[in-house]
Order: C-alpha cells, then structure tokens, then sequence
C-alpha cells in the first residue's frame, strides 16, 4: 500500500497565535514625548556649551513653538511647515554668530538688527501663508483636473456608444 505524501490541509493559527513563531505581541503606540525629549537635551546640551546661540534659537524659533502649541492635528502639520519656515529664517543670524564667534556681543549685534527680526520671523509668517493657503489652492487645482478628466472620458464613451452601440453601456433597457 502506497504512502500519501501528501500533507495535511494546515489549519488556520488561532486568533493571537501565528504558526511556528509564537504569540503576537501587540503593537505600542509611542506617547509622543521622544520629540520633546531629544529637544529638551538638544537646548540643555545647547545652553551648557553655546548659551548665546541657544538664546538666539530660543527667541527666533518662538513662532514654532506658537504653532506647535497651536496644532491639533495629529500629524502636525503647521508645526512643521511653520517650523521649517522659521528655521530657515533663523539659520542666516546662527550662522552669522558661527562665523563671528558665539559670543553675546554678537548675539548682541543680530538682536539689534531689527532686518535679523524680519528675516526669523517673516520667514515664519510664510510657513503660516504656506498652511492656509496652499491646501485650498491645490484642492482647486484638483477640482479642475477632475472635470477636465470627466468631460474627456464622457467624449471618448459617447464616440464608442456611436461606433458600437447603445449595447457597450451595459445598461439594460
């Protein structure tokens, strides 16, 4: 008598369990705090070796902090476009005070600028333009492309119904 070789029909792992690798460990959702924790060490890491560059990032970056407290979306999506905004604009006075030595008279020199004020604060300002006004803009844009694509679809089944028949709808009646 001949031997199946055949296997056996698996049957399907019960709920929790995956076949050959044990339990299913369930997911953990992070809290959100490793953002604001690697920002606390980066500020404390910035005030014990550079306190004149970490005041500058402190009161240029005030914008960000605004939206951050502000956005409620759980993606944060003011935050960041606000806070890549502001961050450009601070980069200019930063690396100024790179350049010239960290140290308060010239942390002094870019705070008494008020064009150093105008270039933080206005580039936050665009990340805030760039939040509310692109989404509308584009929702439009999109709009118009649909009907474009609807009307050109509509011509195209009405050159095929002349050329094959009411039949290719597939509408009975």
């Amino acid at each position: 008598m001949a031997r199946s070789t055949a296997k056996p029909a698996a049957r399907p792992a019960p709920p929790g369990k995956r076949p050959g690798r044990g339990p299913v460990k369930p997911r953990r959702r992070s809290s959100g705090s490793a953002p604001i924790t690697l920002a606390v060490m980066v500020i404390a890491g910035l005030a014990l070796t550079a306190l004149p560059l970490c005041l500058l990032l402190l009161a240029g970056l005030l914008p960000t902090g605004v939206a951050v407290v502000v956005d409620s979306h759980r993606r944060r999506y003011l935050a960041r476009t606000v806070g890549a905004m502001n961050l450009a604009g601070v980069a200019p006075g930063a690396l100024r005070m790179w350049e010239g030595g960290i140290s308060f008279s010239s942390l002094q020199q870019i705070v008494n600028n008020p064009y150093s004020w105008l270039v933080m604060y206005g580039a936050a300002a665009i990340g805030w333009v760039l939040y509310y006004c692109v989404p509308p803009i584009v929702g439009m844009v999109v709009e118009v492309k649909a009907d474009e694509t609807k009307r050109r679809l509509e011509a195209r089944a009405k050159v095929l119904i002349e050329e094959w028949g009411e039949e290719v709808t597939g509408r009975k009646g």
